[in-house]
């Protein structure tokens, strides 16, 4: 038994308009896929496809389908554009970000060493958690700490390969 669709989708353009905007979307950002994508669903509702069945085709949930059904019903393409909000602002400027990753690559900080020195710095205070992540994203990586012997000569390796011309000392 097919069930009788509660909410008829409106038709504020025609099919080969969705199909030309489809077209048009050609390097797909995040932003570009979640339109496309919403093209689909409603191209698909144009073509007579049922909510349900649209939303199974599309991998949404129901009621996600019916939402932007409901948007494009009101708004028609203004409807597509994802409104993201962009999210908290972040607590360190880019300049003091930058302070901070020369500091931690200038001292070699441990990530308790670089919470402190944040701290410290800009009173803010981060999970280890955090500041890892930031560093992983800048490029840093954990190494493990060894000591410099400062009694190296600079030219260590090339001094001490086995066919050096050094002389044998007792």
């Amino acid at each position: 038994m097919v069930a009788v669709e509660q909410i008829e989708i409106s038709r504020k353009v025609g099919i080969d308009d969705i199909d030309k905007r489809m077209k048009e979307i050609d390097n797909l950002t995040k932003k570009q896929q979640k339109i496309l994508q919403k093209l689909r669903f409603v191209r698909l509702r144009y073509l007579g496809y049922s909510v349900v069945e649209a939303c199974n085709i599309e991998g949404i949930s129901i009621q996600t389908g019916y939402n932007w059904q409901e948007q494009w019903n009101d708004s028609g393409f203004d409807s597509l554009e994802p409104r993201y909000a962009g999210g908290r602002p972040a607590s360190l400027s880019e300049e003091q970000k930058e302070r901070f990753f020369s500091a931690v690559a200038r001292d070699q900080m441990t990530t308790s060493q670089a919470g402190y020195f944040i701290e410290s710095n800009y009173g803010i205070r981060f999970t280890p958690k955090h500041i890892r992540e930031m560093l992983r994203k800048k490029g840093f990586r954990h190494a493990k700490p060894y000591d410099v012997d400062y009694r190296r000569p600079a030219d260590a390796e090339a001094t001490f390969k086995k066919e050096s011309e050094q002389p044998w000392i007792l």
